[in-house]
């Protein structure tokens, strides 16, 4: 936890740390293992003629499909890498993104309520969102993180032990 660690202060420590879900994104997963797919199998097909420009030209196309999987599949991968989420004992902390930051600090005292988002699919395979309502009604999404329900279990802990 790079960005935690680096703005906690003197005496906050980590109480818990959330992760994003690989399982949130099972339809980029399926249109980019298509593609993945796709172009794996582009340059082995056999059609009725075969000379030097179809085979360049299967090459070519595989290389095409493959780079939209990769394209596709990159995403999901990027975020899980790139997002920190925690609890300290004074505020809740989410940081997103790679070469572009977004980040969200709010003392656990000036939040009203968290609201948990989840899909049939999210709660089936244990993910969904959280929205951090804040006072004066400032509303600070956390989007697709492994068992929300815990996340905001574990902030009602750690509220009720520091207050």
């Amino acid at each position: 936890m790079g960005y935690v660690s680096n703005v906690i202060g003197k005496d906050e420590a980590v109480s818990y740390e959330g992760h994003i879900s690989l399982l949130a994104y099972w339809k980029s997963f399926l249109v980019g293992g298509f593609f993945l797919a796709l172009g794996l199998i582009t340059p082995g097909l056999k059609l009725a003629t075969f000379d030097e420009l179809e085979a360049s030209a299967r090459l070519y196309s595989s290389l095409f499909f493959l780079a939209i999987g990769a394209y596709i599949l990159a995403p999901p991968f990027i975020a899980k890498m790139t997002t920190e989420l925690a609890i300290t004992n004074r505020r809740i902390i989410a940081k997103f993104g790679f070469l572009r930051r977004d980040t969200i600090e709010i003392n656990l005292s000036k939040i009203e309520s968290i609201r948990v988002e989840q899909s049939i699919f999210g709660r089936m395979l244990n993910y969904g969102s959280l929205v951090i309502i804040g006072t004066g009604g400032s509303r600070e999404p956390i989007p697709e993180i492994v068992d929300p329900l815990e996340f905001r279990r574990q902030y009602d802990e750690i509220l009720n032990r520091h207050t």
